[in-house]
C-alpha cells in the first residue's frame, strides 16, 4: 500500500499530532528570534561590532546546508519522533548555552548549536504534516503549523525587551529562560507524540530515490525560489529591530514595532496556503515577490505611518511564501508525503545557505556603508528576480 493510500481514512489523532507540532515550532521560533531584540545590548556587553553580530545571527541556520538533506533521508528512513526529540534538545541547550557566552567565538559556537536540532524540526514537522494530511487538508495544516514559528518568534520580538528582560534581569537570563521553555515542549514531544501514519519508506532503494528528487528540475527551481524567503527572513527579520532603533526607536519600541510583521504572517501563513489549490498557487508566488520587495525596500526609506503600513503589508505576504512553497514541493510528482523528507532537506539546505548570508551580509554592507538602505536594495532586488524563475515553474 502506497504512503497516499494510507490516508484514505484519516485518524482524528492528526489534530493532536498538529497542535504537538505548533508548539514545537513555537519553541524552535522563540530561540530563533532570542537574538535579535538584543543586538545592541549582547553588542555592547561584549564589544562587539555589526559584522560580528550579523555572523552569530546568521551562525543559527549555518547547519542546516550540510545537514538538512541527510535528515531527511534518516526521517523517511526511520520516523520523525526521535528525531524531533533529539532537535529540541539541542536547540533548548543551545538556548541556554548561550547565558555563558563572553566573547564573540563562544557565542558563535553555542548558537552554532542550535543548526545541529533545527534541520530535524523543520524537516521533520514537514513530514509530520504530509504523512498526516493530504488534499485541501495539507494546505491548511501547513499554514497551522507554520504558525507556530511565528508566534514564538513574534513573541521573543516583542516581550524579549518588555517583559522578559525586566522580569530577569539580564540577557543571559532571557536565554535560560527561553531554554526551559524549549525542554518543556521537548518532554510534551516524547510523551505525547507517535509516529505518523505514513511509516519509513522502503519502497524504493535510497539511491533511486535520490536520483529522481535531485534530479527533479522543479524541486530545484521550489527550493531556490524559496530560498529568498530565507534571505529576507534571516537577513531583514533579524536586524529589523536594531534597524528601527537606528531611526530613533527605544529598544522596547522597536521590538514590538518589529515584531508586527511577524504576528500579521499569521494571516498569509494560515489563510493562502488553505485556500490556494493545486495548479493555481503560481499566479500567487508571483504577486507575494513583487509586493514583498517593494515593501522590503519601502521599510528603508519611510518612517511614520508609512513605515508601520510598510510592515503591515512585509507581514502578510512574507507570512505566506514559505509554507506555501512547501506545499507546492510536497504535492510535485516523485515527492507526495513519502519523500518529503528528503525534498524538503533539499529546500531547506538550500535556503539555509541564503539564511547564513542574509544576516552576514546585510550586517557587512551596514558596517561598510553606515547605512542599513543598501542591504534592504539588495535583498529586494533579489527576492524580485525570483519572479523570472517562478514564470517557468511547473506545479504538476
Amino acid at each position: 500500500m502506497t504512503g497516499e493510500a494510507l490516508l484514505s481514512t484519516p485518524s482524528s489523532y492528526r489534530w493532536i499530532i498538529l497542535v504537538l507540532s505548533w508548539l514545537v515550532y513555537f519553541a524552535f521560533g522563540l530561540i530563533l528570534a532570542s537574538i535579535p531584540p538584543l543586538v545592541n545590548t549582547i553588542a555592547a556587553d561584549l564589544s562587539l561590532g555589526y559584522s560580528e553580530m550579523g555572523i552569530i545571527l546568521g551562525s543559527v541556520i549555518l547547519m542546516f546546508i550540510p545537514l538538512a538533506v541527510p535528515i531527511g533521508i534518516g526521517i523517511d528512513r526511520f520516523g520523525q519522533k526521535k528525531m524531533i526529540a533529539i532537535g529540541l534538545l539541542f536547540i533548548s541547550t543551545s538556548a541556554i548555552l548561550r547565558s555563558f557566552a563572553f566573547n564573540f567565538e563562544s557565542l558563535f559556537l553555542v548558537v552554532f548549536l542550535f543548526g545541529f536540532g533545527g534541520p530535524t524540526i523543520s524537516v521533520g514537522l514537514a513530514k509530520v504534516v504530509a504523512s498526516s494530511f493530504e488534499g485541501k487538508e495539507r494546505g491548511i495544516a501547513s499554514g497551522i503549523y507554520m504558525t507556530g514559528a511565528v508566534v514564538g518568534s513574534a513573541s521573543a520580538l516583542a516581550l524579549t525587551n518588555s517583559l522578559v528582560l525586566p522580569l530577569v534581569s539580564t540577557w543571559r537570563n532571557v536565554f535560560s529562560v527561553y531554554g526551559i521553555i524549549g525542554f518543556l515542549v521537548a518532554f510534551a514531544w516524547i510523551f505525547l507524540a507517535r509516529e505518523s501514519p505514513i511509516g519509513p519508506s522502503q519502497s524504493l532503494p535510497l539511491k533511486k530515490i535520490l536520483r529522481t528528487l535531485l534530479t527533479h528540475k522543479y524541486i530545484w527551481m521550489v527550493a531556490i525560489i524559496g530560498s529568498s524567503s530565507f534571505l529576507v527572513f534571516y537577513g531583514f527579520g533579524n536586524w529589523l529591530p536594531t534597524l528601527l532603533e537606528e531611526k530613533g526607536m527605544d529598544a522596547v519600541g522597536a521590538g514590538l514595532l518589529a515584531s508586527i510583521p511577524t504576528w500579521l504572517g499569521l494571516i498569509g501563513s494560515g489563510i493562502i496556503p488553505g485556500v490556494s489549490s493545486a495548479g493555481s498557487r503560481k499566479p500567487i508566488i508571483i504577486v507575494l515577490l513583487l509586493i514583498e520587495g517593494v515593501s522590503i525596500y519601502a521599510v528603508g526609506i519611510t518612517s511614520g505611518s508609512f513605515l508601520l503600513a510598510s510592515l503591515v503589508v512585509y507581514g502578510v505576504v512574507s507570512g505566506a511564501a514559505m509554507p506555501l512553497m512547501l506545499v507546492v514541493m510536497m504535492d510535485l510528482p516523485d515527492v507526495g508525503a513519502e519523500y518529503t523528507g528528503i525534498a524538503t532537506g533539499l529546500f531547506f539546505s538550500i535556503g539555509a545557505t541564503m539564511g547564513f548570508i542574509g544576516p552576514s551580509l546585510v550586517g557587512f554592507l551596514t558596517d561598510l556603508t553606515s547605512s542599513f538602505l543598501p542591504a534592504l536594495i539588495l535583498l529586494a532586488v533579489v527576492v524580485e528576480a525570483m519572479i523570472m524563475l517562478t514564470l517557468f515553474l511547473k506545479e504538476d
